[in-house]
């Protein structure tokens, strides 16, 4: 009896802590370090009353709150970290915080909360003593006044995310956070001039991160004048922003003699200006600040001054330049690419995603010397991301990159059809190189310097001009002893040399995914260092039993292995039954646990899983159709027998007769080469009559006077159908002479001399070896189109080579006039 007393108190502790009866759910957190009860878009209307009181987090976002009354949160002495954002909340009430004196973090995110006195009364946060990070996104409204008391208590106040200012920059109370306070992100909502006194309560307090955002129009000269710690700032702004980048940029003039980490103006230029020019004036406002992170992505650049880097110290510092998504033109070149060995401690430049890029190309190579173009690139670079940097038609530029021993990352994808990397010298230490969805050549990786150390490969969505990766004439990949991850998804491949990966002794993960493979290499299966391998969304119908033994070697042999094969359509069938049970049994890791769409046997579309579940049913169907089968050819196996028998024993005499005719006993006269009006009938290309009627039919008659020959050009009648012209002179010549040439079937007459020739010889007549074959100037892939019914009537030495010399003529004498052939009867 307590046994069971015991369990049923442990289930129904069980219950309460994973799911409450309002919905809501409660689970241990890492990150938050305690348990979490998550009561998100539960149409709550108030704090539900029986939340554990034990949790340290609680997100009650996207309900139906309209009011926080007092003690909301009362019996959640441990609460640290609380989300009330999307909810209609109107109403807060004095103390609906009480009790909360743990709280690190509150999000308000209410957009029918208007920031105010009357909205937030004084007070309301008192209790909050350890709060460190607060968010109050709300509704503006312009008349009411803004509720400066909001920061009282919060002595450990870290972190102010608002959307609103007070007017005139006026707000003492901030002096009680000063000690406290170093991130301040305002969305300028409510403020969208940004004026000299705007901030001017922040003298004293140390702000080191400063976020702003929303709809900015104008920011004056001194507006971050009172920011003197700052060493992150971020601008960013709504679209319809008419703010110019010149005025940002001779507002942060004010940070001159600064050391910052970062300054982030992406996207800050929307619809204030169509385009921008980096001026030398705009860098001289910059000149003293010494920044290690400089963002200026999407901001509609399109030119550099030329003296704009190389005047300015500016640069000096960057480590982590980012200009991609603007609109560089030839401008481009001289500033940043040319010039930008003179950011000596820039390890990260992104210029990707640029336009017009590709005639400031070629307008910098004319300059060069006609062995290419040579950029000098800083001497501390690592990253370099030139993705999308050219759209030109077809451009290629021997490229090469000095100074680049420190170069680890180069991104060279979506260029459209630059062959660059063709000719790309550099980066002997490169460790990820990216040349996705570009047209490629056979030569890419020729340069080894550049190849040696280098462990990520991308070469995903690429085109070319040969089917490169199936039937190389050299191999495709060089020796990368260094090289861990392969991406070849999206080639469109349906065959794999065999050889291609036998460069690759390290190789771990290989993608395959988005081709038309219909089988797994096996050169790909036994190598044993094999990690991961994608081969998602390929043509797929099943996986042999070989396959799966070396699928199974590899887990052994490394202690686990990964693919991928979600997006192809395997089939779920009596033969297939082996590798459905596979799929749920064996040690590789699956994706998807295994579960595959499939076809069933009737067409419909159906999964592994279920198919595995009813595997019984099916192989008892399967076993059932086996043996009907063998039911059915049996009894038709015997009724045959008993055929036969009765035909032999009735045909008896008409059986012997036949098989007499066919081991050679037949008395009938075998034809002779009197019996025909011509020795040969010359069989030959229309369009190619020259060498048939000037030198073929000229010479034999040397070799041997009397010869008759049947030209189709000289012996034809006119006015006769062709057709009837042809089987006639075919049925009266001893011998056919075919000429083939390099595009013989592309004659349709001489197809049709073939064809007739072929049931000439197979079925109405009782002599073989009657055709010969003459090979003029033909290519061996010509060779290899030569119908094997053709070849079938034909002896091998009767397929000749034309040769100018007097022994081939008499050699073809000697087959022509030769009266011994072999009898079919």
């Amino acid at each position: 009896m307590g046994v069971k007393v015991l369990m049923c108190l442990l289930l129904v502790k069980g219950v309460t802590y994973s799911r409450l009866v309002n919905g809501c759910h409660t689970s241990y957190s890492a990150a938050y370090k305690g348990k979490v009860t998550n009561c998100q878009k539960q149409n709550l209307t108030q704090v539900p009353l029986d939340l554990p009181k034990d949790i340290v987090g609680l997100d009650l976002q996207d309900n139906l709150l309209t009011s926080l009354p007092n003690n909301s949160f009362i019996t959640l002495p441990k609460l640290r970290f609380l989300f009330l954002s999307h909810n209609p909340l109107t109403e807060l009430q004095r103390e609906a915080f009480r009790g909360l004196d743990k709280l690190e973090t509150l999000e308000m995110a209410c957009d029918t909360l208007s920031l105010d006195v009357t909205t937030y009364p004084d007070g309301l946060f008192q209790h909050l003593v350890h709060l460190q990070k607060l968010f109050l996104i709300s509704s503006i409204n312009g008349d009411a006044q803004f509720p400066t008391q909001i920061v009282e208590g919060l002595s450990n106040l870290e972190e102010l995310h608002i959307n609103s200012w007070p007017e005139g920059g006026h707000w003492p109370q901030l002096q009680k956070v000063k000690d406290t306070l170093t991130f301040l992100d305002i969305d300028t909502v409510g403020v969208p001039i940004l004026r000299n006194t705007t901030f001017e309560a922040l003298h004293d307090i140390p702000i080191n991160i400063f976020w702003v955002n929303g709809l900015l129009s104008s920011i004056e000269t001194g507006t971050l004048c009172p920011f003197t710690n700052l060493s992150k700032l971020r601008m960013s702004t709504s679209y319809g922003s008419s703010i110019k980048l010149v005025s940002i940029t001779r507002a942060l003039q004010c940070l001159a003699g600064r050391r910052m980490e970062e300054i982030i103006l992406s996207r800050v230029v929307t619809t204030g200006e169509s385009s921008v020019i980096l001026t030398e004036e705009m860098f001289s406002y910059l000149a003293d600040i010494c920044v290690k992170k400089v963002d200026l992505s999407r901001n509609k650049i399109t030119q550099v001054d030329a003296n704009a880097i190389t005047n300015s110290t500016f640069f000096r510092c960057i480590e982590y330049l980012d200009l991609s998504k603007n609109m560089f033109n030839g401008g481009m070149i001289k500033p940043v690419v040319i010039s930008m060995h003179f950011m000596e401690n820039l390890k990260y430049l992104d210029a990707s995603q640029v336009h017009r890029m590709s005639s400031s190309l070629r307008q910098t190579y004319a300059t060069k010397r006609q062995e290419g173009l040579y950029l000098s690139i800083p001497p501390n670079l690592s990253y370099l991301n030139l993705s999308g940097a050219a759209n030109a038609n077809h451009v290629r530029i021997a490229v090469t990159l000095t100074h680049s021993d420190h170069l680890s990352v180069l991104d060279f994808s979506r260029n459209g059809l630059i062959d660059i990397p063709a000719y790309l010298e550099c980066c002997k230490n490169l460790k990820l190189l990216d040349i996705s969805h570009m047209k490629i050549q056979q030569n890419v990786f020729n340069n080894t310097n550049m190849v040696t150390n280098l462990e990520t490969l991308l070469v995903h969505d690429v085109t070319s001009d040969d089917d490169m990766f199936v039937s190389p004439t050299e191999p495709f990949f060089h020796v990368m002893t260094e090289l861990k991850r392969l991406d070849l998804s999206g080639n469109n491949l349906q065959l794999i040399n065999k050889n291609t990966f036998s460069n690759f002794q390290e190789l771990e993960n290989l993608s395959l995914a988005r081709n038309r493979l219909n089988d797994l290499s096996e050169e790909i299966l036994t190598m044993v260092w094999l990690k991961h391998l994608d081969v998602t969304s390929n043509s797929l119908s099943v996986i042999s039993t070989y396959q799966q033994t070396l699928l199974d070697d590899i887990v052994v042999n490394n202690g686990f292995f990964y693919l991928y094969m979600a997006g192809n359509i395997f089939s779920c069938s009596c033969g297939t039954l082996h590798f459905i049970q596979w799929l749920q049994e064996t040690d590789v890791t699956l994706d998807d646990h295994g579960n595959y769409s499939c076809i069933l046997g009737d067409g419909t579309l159906s999964d592994t899983a279920t198919f595995y579940a009813k595997r019984t049913f099916e192989w008892r169907t399967c076993v059932g159709h086996f043996w009907l089968s063998v039911a059915i050819i049996g009894t038709l196996i015997t009724l045959l027998s008993l055929l036969v028998a009765f035909l032999v024993k009735k045909y008896l005499p008409k059986i012997e007769h036949q098989l007499l005719q066919v081991l050679g006993y037949n008395p009938g006269r075998r034809p002779k080469r009197e019996d025909f009006d011509y020795d040969a009938y010359i069989c030959y290309e229309s369009s190619q009559y020259d060498w048939p009627c000037h030198c073929l039919f000229k010479e034999l008659p040397q070799v041997s006077p009397g010869i008759r020959l049947y030209l189709p050009d000289l012996h034809d009648p006119v006015g006769c159908s062709q057709a009837e012209v042809t089987i006639d002179a075919l049925s009266r010549s001893w011998k056919i002479v075919i000429v083939l040439t390099e595009n013989f079937l592309k004659d349709e007459w001489i197809h049709f001399t073939v064809l007739s020739t072929v049931r000439l010889m197979s079925v109405n007549n009782a002599i073989s070896d009657r055709v010969l074959l003459l090979y003029r100037d033909m290519s061996s892939a010509a060779r290899a189109r030569v119908p094997h019914l053709l070849l079938n009537v034909v002896s091998e030495e009767h397929i000749l080579d034309v040769e100018d010399s007097p022994q081939f003529w008499t050699h073809l004498c000697q087959c022509i006039l030769n009266d011994k052939p072999t009898a079919l009867f």
